[in-house]
Formats: structure tokens, C-alpha cells, sequence
């Protein structure tokens, strides 16, 4: 979450519109092995911008983009300037 927010930060500093979100995954089926467990599921930015909504999500190491793009997540604000000058 701390590494999306810094995006998320880094993006809305340069005028993008940006929304972090998490679900909670409820699993019924408790006794059933391929089921993941309940909780929190990994944090997504979602991108938001004319040409169409970008979905990110982070290692701490990079950010990854839904259509392939990677950026260091060492310098979030290198990542959102070059998210903002690209076409999504």
C-alpha cells in the first residue's frame, strides 16, 4: 500500500487522477484446498485518464502496469512523470 501511495501521491501532484483500492476476499468454503484464504487482497492503483483507466500494482521494486509497462518503484516520481507524458 505505501508504495502505491507514494504513486498515487507522485501522479496527483502532476493533475492525474488516481485511486487506490483493495478488496476483502470472504472465503465460505474453508475446507476446500485450491481456495485462497480470507483477507486483504493486494492493493491496485487505478489510472485514471482520458485515453482509458491503467491498473497498477507494485513489488516494491517495480510498478506494473495491466498492459505491460514497468517502472522502478525506487523513484515514484520518475514513474508518475513518465505515466503522464505516455499515451495509456
Amino acid at each position: 500500500m505505501l508504495a502505491l501511495g507514494e504513486l498515487q501521491a507522485a501522479l496527483s501532484a502532476l493533475g492525474v487522477r488516481c485511486v487506490l483500492a483493495r478488496n476483502h476476499r470472504l472465503v465460505l468454503r474453508y475446507n476446500r484446498a485450491r481456495s485462497a484464504p480470507s483477507g486483504l487482497t493486494d492493493p491496485k492503483l487505478h489510472i485514471l485518464a482520458p485515453e482509458g483507466t491503467r491498473i497498477a500494482t507494485t513489488d516494491a521494486t517495480a510498478y506494473r502496469l495491466d498492459n505491460g509497462q514497468e517502472y522502478s518503484a525506487s523513484d515514484p516520481a520518475a514513474a508518475a512523470a513518465a505515466l503522464s507524458r505516455r499515451p495509456h
